[in-house]
């Protein structure tokens, strides 16, 4: 939690002081952040081949980099506190995509009998996931908490943070399948 707070207060500060005027943050600007993001992306992965990266680590690191590189490009159009609250969703919706997609790739590396381990770990989680949000929620109440828009992108900060660490943990088990030791 409070790794949760520093993060927020870092991204504030950062933000509040950098950033230019305040935009919508609409669909077709977040396609365009995309699209410039992945003119960034062969040079970084022309870097990982070079320090002899594996494929998978590869992969992985560009999709994350994508995922990084679109929320601060997100918070760097509006800075308010409401579209950082916003970006740290989207962000969640672009690592649950991830999630997904490494689940599958983990799930298919997986034999017979021991693919139900893994389905019933991912359904754990997602109850986990569903009741940490609601304490999240619950603790951000003006009762608990003072309420306020801070709570907002704590709210969300704290959801990011459970699917990507999630996200991050599958791909690890995936890696660790799939190598020949």
């Amino acid at each position: 939690m409070r790794s949760t707070l520093v993060i927020v207060a870092g991204l504030l500060f950062y933000f509040s002081s950098t950033a230019q005027a305040s935009t919508e943050v609409t669909p077709e600007l977040q396609k365009k952040f995309k699209l410039e993001i992945e003119k960034e992306v062969p040079k970084k992965k022309q870097q990982l081949e070079k320090d002899k990266v594996n494929a998978a680590q590869i992969e992985f690191i560009l999709d994350t980099f994508r995922v990084e590189r679109f929320m601060e490009e997100y918070i760097k159009v509006n800075f308010s506190d409401y579209s950082m609250r916003d970006a740290g969703y989207e962000t969640a919706k672009l690592y649950d995509s991830l999630l997904n997609k490494y689940y599958k790739k983990l799930l298919a590396a997986l034999k017979g009998e021991d693919k139900k381990v893994l389905i019933q770990a991912q359904k754990t989680w997602i109850a986990f996931r569903d009741s940490e949000s609601k304490l999240v929620d619950l603790i951000s109440k003006d009762d608990y908490s003072g309420g306020g828009t801070m709570q907002q992108l704590t709210e969300s900060a704290e959801y990011l943070n459970l699917i990507r660490e999630r996200t991050i943990a599958i791909f690890n088990h995936y890696v660790r399948a799939t190598q020949n030791y």
